[in-house]
């Protein structure tokens, strides 16, 4: 077992000038974005310094990707605030020791997965619903923000359309002021995001400068928020952040005690699961640029300890952000040094700067917020999905509007539940076809496709689905038209090249069809059988009955001996 990462273990000296600037650049973004996302999820500020020191170290000496940036997220971010509305009822203390639990807990949950080897579970959220999640998640985070950006008291709701609907009586009270500060800093935010590195290329500025002049924008309008609202005393005109403790909470499990913790068991799943194939998305995207390789389960073991360290740091769940990531790996960061100089700028914000970001206007964060995430909502894919496939499209756009309509976790839940139920309609009656012979060629192809050659005494069948218990009905269904429309069939040859797997289910209506159509007068026969499965099929019932002579390597293989079967019977 190594004790250093192997990026560790072959550091290049000429690799540290970008891990620094990368490391640099990335903390410049980090350090509103983590007091942004505290804010998001209905924390304290400083919960989000503290998840972005103490986590990124670990993940560093622990993770597979060279380049992923750990924190504080917005779409954990949003999903604590959901976990936490119900069971924290207001109280600021019990949501604080809830979140650490929450991050305890999708830690542990990763963790576990991770020595079972379970990195496959990722699959199971698939990317429509993970897509049409991600929308729906940014819009809710939005929504959210309309208090902050207006002005106007509104409690917080599970559901964007509930929030509406509660908040839309409200907005008479709009305050003009803040609405005019809050478009003036997403309107600045949105141009140093599309507009700023172009124009400063275009007075003949470098690119790099160029970048970085970008990607300090969103520290430039802090700075400049925080000199406005310190002259003018702006706590008089708006929510500012107020006093922010100096420096890092010692490491602590005194949290443990809370009662109560039990409730939060389902929402830290859904947290460990979504941050999972978050960061392994993004991972995966990063890696393939530089032919990297990542590892699914040590993903789970790093972004698992990961957490489980911002518990006892006081922080709160954290994954691998998108923006963050694709800022730290277009600075150039080479390495997970990049993560841990970032991590080193954070803890001396933390000692340096809380008592200067006090008289901070709330609205700047929440604009802040709202630019990072509208990078989330892609209604295009929905379109695409919905014309690629109407089933995926109805998964994704169920997701979407459940999250609206009903939450974080129920919109989720119902995403997956209608993915996983859309799927098994979809296999539960798969497309099964009658094929003959290509002339000219050994290929075999759909007669309602292709100008084929059939003979009388053959029915040959190819089946288009692995073959398990909630489609076995209905091949055996579709089997016995066929054979009931084929008066003159003698043989059956059912053609295995697209199944993957048969269960116990599928087997025993294999074998049933083999003894009801021995009773018949007519014969069974398989063809290109994948390997896997046969070995599965080594020593059962159905291959004993079949014999050898009733399998065959190759369809071509099949039709040439029933064919001389035939000319034999013909001739004696």
């Amino acid at each position: 077992m190594r004790l250093l990462p192997a990026w560790l273990q072959h550091y290049r000296r000429a690799d540290l000038r970008d891990d620094a600037l990368a490391g640099t650049i990335t903390a410049i973004l980090l350090v509103p974005q983590a007091l942004a996302y505290a804010l998001l999820a209905g924390l304290p500020p400083e919960v989000g310094l503290y998840a972005s020191v103490l986590p990124p170290l670990i993940y560093a000496l622990m993770g597979s990707s060279r380049t992923l940036a750990v924190g504080p997220v917005a779409v954990a971010a949003v999903m604590v605030a959901s976990a936490l509305q119900q069971f924290a009822d207001g109280d600021s203390a019990r949501a604080l020791a809830g979140a650490l639990w929450l991050a305890l807990l999708s830690g542990g949950f990763l963790l576990l997965f991770g020595f079972m080897r379970l990195g496959w579970l990722s699959y199971f959220v698939s990317h429509p619903v993970l897509s049409g999640f991600s929308t729906a998640a940014a819009i809710t985070i939005i929504g959210t923000q309309i208090p902050a950006l207006t002005g106007v008291n509104g409690d917080r709701q599970a559901a964007f359309f509930s929030f509406i609907i509660d908040i839309t009586p409200r907005l008479n009270d709009t305050q003009l002021s803040v609405v005019a500060a809050a478009a003036a800093t997403i309107t600045l935010l949105l141009i140093g995001r599309f507009r700023l590195a172009g124009w400063l290329r275009a007075i003949g500025l470098s690119a790099p400068l160029a970048t970085l002049a970008t990607r300090m924008m969103p520290l430039v309008i802090v700075a400049s928020a925080l000199l406005i609202s310190s002259h003018v005393d702006g706590a008089r005109y708006v929510a500012v952040v107020g006093d922010i403790p100096q420096g890092l909470p010692p490491l602590s499990i005194s949290f443990l005690w809370l009662d109560g913790w039990q409730g939060l068991i389902g929402s830290a799943l859904l947290i460990a699961i979504i941050g999972y194939v978050e960061s392994l998305s993004v991972a995966r995207i990063l890696a393939i640029r530089r032919r990297e390789r990542i590892n699914p389960d040590q993903e789970l073991l790093a972004l698992g300890a990961t957490n489980m360290s911002a518990a006892i740091a006081g922080g709160m769940p954290v994954a691998g952000g998108f923006s963050r990531s694709m800022v730290n790996f277009d600075a150039g960061a080479r390495t997970q040094l990049a993560a841990i100089i970032t991590a080193t700028w954070v803890a001396l914000a933390a000692f340096a700067l809380t008592d200067i970001l006090a008289p901070l206007p709330k609205l700047v964060l929440a604009a802040i917020v709202v630019v990072a995430v509208t990078q989330l909502i892609d209604f295009k894919s929905l379109w695409r999905t919905w014309r690629y496939d109407r089933r995926d499209g109805l998964a994704q756009l169920g997701t979407l509007l459940g999250v609206l309509a009903f939450g974080i976790e129920p919109g989720l839940l119902l995403g997956m539940a209608l993915a996983i139920g859309l799927y098994l309609q979809r296999t539960s009656d798969p497309h099964i076809a009658v094929i003959g012979q290509v002339s000219g060629s050994e290929h075999y192809r759909n007669i309602h496709r292709h100008s084929v050659t059939t003979w009388p005494a053959l029915l040959l069948v190819r089946i288009d689905e692995n073959i398990y218990f909630a489609n076995a009905p209905a091949i055996e269904r579709q089997l016995m038209d066929l054979i009931a429309q084929a008066a003159e069939a003698e043989h059956m040859v059912l053609v295995l090249s697209g199944v993957g797997n048969i269960d116990a289910s599928g087997l025993e209506m294999l074998e049933s069809l083999a003894q009801g159509l021995g009773d018949a007068g007519m014969t069974l026969h398989v063809a290109e059988i994948k390997g896997p499965v046969m070995d599965r099929l080594a020593g059962t019932a159905l291959l004993n009955t079949l014999g050898n002579s009733h399998i065959h390597l190759s369809t071509q293989a099949a039709v040439d001996h029933l064919l001389g079967e035939s000319q034999k019977s013909a001739t004696n």
